[in-house]
């Protein structure tokens, strides 16, 4: 089943209810009808998996799972307001570029969601996306090529680029959904001695040959791809496995960590310090800051 994807009215609605607990309340200040704004929180629970709201005769109190969004969606209510309200008071400005740079391995649907928020606000609004290594986007930006950068920070990152962090990366073993160990336990590295791996970018199968070493095994990388949707398609090829972050869910793939080890690193938006941002750029700063990207990372 396709699910419609969450609107801001939803969004709305919800918060409203949140702060009063009262459906005929939260109606009236929402200016719509009660029966509207039950459907719409009703779609959100759908959406969500569970309930927002339980109701107990009189009383009607947020539950576990209500809770638990409630600060997440006030930030993406939030964020959209902040956009509107931005691009109200530009104008129309007649062309609107942004230059973003995105790491390769970086999959988000809040960035997706930025994008399309940009989309509907500025006029004019006109991106330019590139894919790549961090270290390259870095140069583009340093160099004047990309406005931002979407990446995983990498040691070396010069202190010129001012970074915002979003979020951090938590690499897994990938496999095809098929393999051995898919749907089974946390398997130990040392049980993976013998699989063959696909490499992106020299990322991923660096740092875990860098794992290995301490346990006396060197991983055997057979393949290798520079574009993320190249590399999952070699795994459901069942070329081998690939030590990536977690990608988006794909019925076709399974994901795990391994029980003894774990790589994390920081993903951040970045720019380079001191440089005046385009009005694009500042909108997608600002949109970015106040999301709480981890949610829809995890």
């Amino acid at each position: 089943m396709v699910r419609s994807p969450m609107e801001m009215h939803q969004v709305r609605y919800f918060l409203a209810m949140a702060r009063l607990l009262n459906f005929t309340r939260a109606a009236e200040e929402s200016n719509v009808s009660q029966p509207s704004l039950t459907r719409a929180i009703q779609k959100l629970e759908d959406e969500f998996g569970g309930e927002l709201f339980r109701r107990e005769r009189s009383h009607t109190h947020l539950t576990s799972l209500g809770r638990q969004m409630l600060p997440h969606l006030s930030r993406t209510f939030e964020a959209a307001q902040a956009t509107m309200a931005f691009a109200k008071g530009i104008g129309r400005a007649g062309v609107v570029p942004l230059a973003l740079g995105v790491d390769a391995a970086i999959e988000s649907d809040t960035l997706d969601r930025i994008l399309e928020e940009l989309a509907g606000c500025l006029p004019g609004f006109e991106l330019s996306l590139s894919s790549g290594a961090p270290g390259e986007l870095i140069e583009a930006a340093m160099n004047g090529t990309l406005d931002l950068v979407v990446i995983e920070l990498p040691d070396d990152a010069p202190d010129r680029l001012d970074v915002w962090p979003l979020f951090d990366h938590s690499y897994h073993m990938v496999t095809r959904a098929g393999h051995p160990l898919a749907g089974g336990a946390m398997p130990s590295l040392l049980s993976v001695r013998d699989e063959s791996w696909i490499d992106h970018e020299g990322n991923g199968c660096a740092r875990l040959k860098t794992l290995a070493a301490p346990h006396g095994f060197v991983p055997i990388v057979r393949h290798s791809a520079t574009d993320m949707a190249q590399v999952k398609q070699l795994v459901i090829s069942g070329l081998g496995s690939a030590f990536i972050p977690r990608p988006r869910d794909d019925e076709r793939l399974c994901a795990f960590q391994f029980a003894d080890v774990e790589v994390r690193r920081d993903v951040v938006l970045g720019a380079v310090a001191g440089r005046k941002r385009s009005i694009a750029a500042d909108a997608f700063v600002r949109a970015s800051r106040a999301r709480s990207w981890a949610a829809a990372a995890a």
